[in-house]
């Protein structure tokens, strides 16, 4: 996929998080009140969450991974944990991690074939995709019927955070940007030493 179809998913995936900012509560609050809402928002959310982790450790093993990729992955699993653990009693807000770890992986796709190395391309996706969280609460503090929430704030940072640590365990940072690498620009090149 090229670099402009990646920022035009990204940019696609912003709009619909801001444009759904006046509903989203209803909708979400109607979906948690059904049997699959219920379901998904809680039992359903840890068992994909489970799923995509055993998927993954699978990958991990058959790939010959090093220990650093089941130390992150285990860090990230932590925090999972202990997010879900605190929004227990607030179900509907625990939208926020998988939400903001879709936008992560979306701005890391995005920028990391622009910065030099895989471990400034994981910062950057991070650093993108919590200040995309940043705006959406921005927004919902002008939005009528919404407010701001510096503990939303945290949990889409969170949420982008534990993605791209995801994303780094997986190892796909550095075969992305293997794949990536530019030969140098010529203006930079020199030949022989410089007077």
């Amino acid at each position: 996929m090229s670099l402009f179809w990646r920022w035009a998913a990204l940019g696609a995936y912003v709009a619909a998080i801001y444009s759904s900012l006046p509903f989203a509560p209803r909708w979400g609050l109607r979906f948690l009140r059904t049997a699959p809402g219920s379901w998904f928002l809680g039992p359903g959310l840890a068992f994909v969450i489970v799923a995509g982790a055993a998927a993954l450790l699978l990958a991990l093993r058959r790939r010959r991974a090093p220990a650093r990729a089941y130390a992150a992955l285990a860090v990230a699993a932590t925090g999972y944990a202990l997010a879900f653990t605190w929004l227990s009693a607030q179900r509907l807000e625990r939208t926020h991690l998988p939400e903001y770890g879709m936008a992560a992986w979306l701005a890391w796709r995005a920028v990391a074939p622009l910065v030099p190395g895989p471990l400034a391309g994981y910062a950057a996706g991070a650093a993108l995709a919590a200040a995309i969280g940043y705006g959406d609460e921005l927004l919902q503090g002008i939005v009528p019927g919404r407010y701001y929430d510096i503990r939303d704030v945290a949990m889409n940072a969170l949420g982008a955070v534990l993605a791209v640590i995801v994303i780094a365990a997986a190892g796909t940072g550095e075969r992305r940007h293997k794949a990536v690498e530019r030969e140098p620009s010529a203006k930079f090149a020199t030949r022989g030493p410089v007077a």
